[in-house]
Formats: structure tokens, sequence, C-alpha cells
């Protein structure tokens, strides 16, 4: 989370030195970078937090079912 906060700072960063006038258009795409690391960065904690989530609300889920396969011949 601390490195996609950082991304996202980066990125807010840069942006404003381009509209601000102190830097020029040259920075976009840096911008651009920085705020596709920080969605990716954001988007594979999401992930988590939802696997998480489905972990602690389906306990049964860790629980080995029964083999009731039949044993090979």
């Amino acid at each position: 989370m601390v490195e996609a906060h950082a991304q996202l700072q980066e990125a807010t960063q840069l942006v404003h030195d381009i509209l601000t006038g102190r830097a020029g258009f040259e920075l976009f795409e840096a911008a651009c970078d920085a705020l596709n690391v920080a969605a990716v960065k954001l988007r594979f904690i999401q992930l988590e937090l939802a696997a998480r989530e489905e972990d602690t609300a389906n306990p049964a889920a860790d629980i080995p079912t029964e083999d009731d396969t039949l044993p090979p011949d």
C-alpha cells in the first residue's frame, strides 16, 4: 500500500509540474507510468483482500473433504 501511495504522489507531482509550467510534456509519459504502476499495485492489494475475506467468510473451504473414490483394482 505504501508503494502504491508513493507512486500516486509521484504522478501527482509530475502532473502538477507539467500544469504549472515547471516541466514540459516530456514528463507526461513518466506520470502515466507512475499512475499505471500504482493502479497495478492497488489491484493486487484488492485481490489479496478479497481472497482473505473469502477465506474468513467460508471457513469450511479449509476443511478437507472425505475421499469417496474407489481404490484402484
